[in-house]
């Protein structure tokens, strides 16, 4: 907890207000009036403005006749100095946990929808099952890779290097969708500007079945019988091997790729806190030795953020392991103003609104007030058009 005093004499509206505009988002701020008297608390908003509501919290004496205090209850997470520069020609791939999926979903309001990939094999929380994917995107030609499909207990078709996002009808069917999918990934990933790596976890699962199926790493385990696995932690040197040259062919390939790692701050809960502990600290490490290797390698502390600078459980789902919304939606606002160039921002910004008109439902297609939107939504379209000279 950290505190700054201020003594005044003047009037707080003329004082006080003004200088709450230069602290950290949420501080709080104890005000005293006159000797022993009641400490009214107030809490700075996300805007740096003042909460409108003063709550009682204790009873303070004091000497002086206007005496505030600002108690700092948070460690604010520096953002690292280097970083990436996104731009509205920028080509994005995220893929990882559920966190590269919530970071792209807001990426996507941002950005032209062919300049963005979000997780191309679904969902991944393992370094060794993205490694995979990854590697499978930089062959020239798709493969399909039937032996990997399998026909589940709920009747449909799955695959092992693919998430429960992918499922078919027939393996035909399956093949074919992991085919247009390996496609349109594929034409963002030979361009991509920057590919955004978010691991989860080391644990990972193998085959037990005998077959030529045996030991295979999976992706996901599609929700099948426990005895079908084998789960291990995976070696940090291995790991670090095959990465490091993982990347170094892709950046070799690609003179303009930039790579961000973040490290996701779900909490896996089933292997007990001291092992989830030891598992993000590896891979934490492993992140931090892949970022030495290269300069065009960077690290964005989304992990940190939520577990050291929010560090409530307010901040979490009700099930205290995925981040909340709230959370999620912070952790955006940091990763924007870090990587975002002022160009981007303004883009970004005009983009939003074309995207929140897109999404609109309206009650009543037939009313007035309907119409009246579509005229503007219609108007603002025109003008997005006009001045980033894009057709949507």
């Amino acid at each position: 907890m950290t505190f700054a005093k201020l003594s005044l004499k003047q009037e707080f509206s003329q004082k006080v207000a003004p200088y709450l505009y230069t602290l950290p988002k949420n501080s709080v701020l104890l005000l005293a009036q006159r000797p022993g008297a009641t400490i009214h608390r107030m809490t700075t908003a996300a805007t740096y403005s003042l909460q409108q509501s003063c709550s009682l919290a204790a009873t303070y004496s004091s000497t002086d006749l206007h005496t505030f205090f600002i108690m700092n209850f948070r460690t604010i997470v520096s953002l690292p100095e280097r970083s990436i520069q996104l731009s509205p020609q920028s080509r994005v791939m995220t893929i990882g946990s559920c966190f590269a999926e919530h970071i792209g979903k807001d990426l996507q309001a941002c950005m032209r929808p062919d300049f963005l990939n979000i997780n191309p094999t679904g969902v991944l929380y393992n370094p060794g099952s993205i490694y995979n994917a990854l590697v499978d995107l930089m062959a020239p030609c798709f493969t399909s890779l039937e032996p990997f499909a399998f026909k589940a207990s709920d009747g449909m078709w799955h695959h092992w290097l693919y998430s429960t996002k992918y499922v078919g009808q027939s393996k035909e069917e399956l093949i074919k969708l992991l085919h247009e999918e390996w496609i349109e990934a594929k034409r963002v990933f030979t361009e991509m500007d920057v590919l955004l790596v978010t691991f989860s976890t080391d644990h990972a699962y193998y085959l037990t079945a005998e077959g030529e199926m045996q030991g295979c790493l999976v992706a996901n385990c599609h929700k099948q019988p426990g005895r079908m696995f084998a789960e291990e932690v995976l070696d940090p040197d291995e790991l670090y091997e095959s990465w490091s040259n993982l990347l170094h062919s892709l950046l070799s390939v690609n003179p303009k790729l930039q790579v961000v790692f973040t490290l996701s701050p779900y909490r896996y809960l089933k292997y007990g806190l001291h092992e989830n502990a030891l598992s993000k600290a590896r891979l934490l490490q492993l992140i931090d030795k892949l970022c030495q290797t290269n300069e065009r390698i960077f690290y964005f502390p989304a992990y940190e953020i939520i577990t050291d600078e929010l560090r409530d459980y307010r901040f979490y789902d009700a099930d205290m392991s995925h981040p909340s919304q709230q959370a999620i939606d912070y952790v955006w606002e940091q990763f924007a103003d870090w990587c975002f160039t002022p160009e981007m921002h303004e883009y970004a910004r005009d983009r939003q609104l074309i995207w929140r008109d897109a999404q609109h439902r309206p009650m009543n297609p037939d009313s007035t007030e309907y119409r009246n939107f579509k005229i503007k939504a219609d108007e603002r379209r025109r003008l997005f058009e006009k001045k980033w000279n894009e057709k949507l």
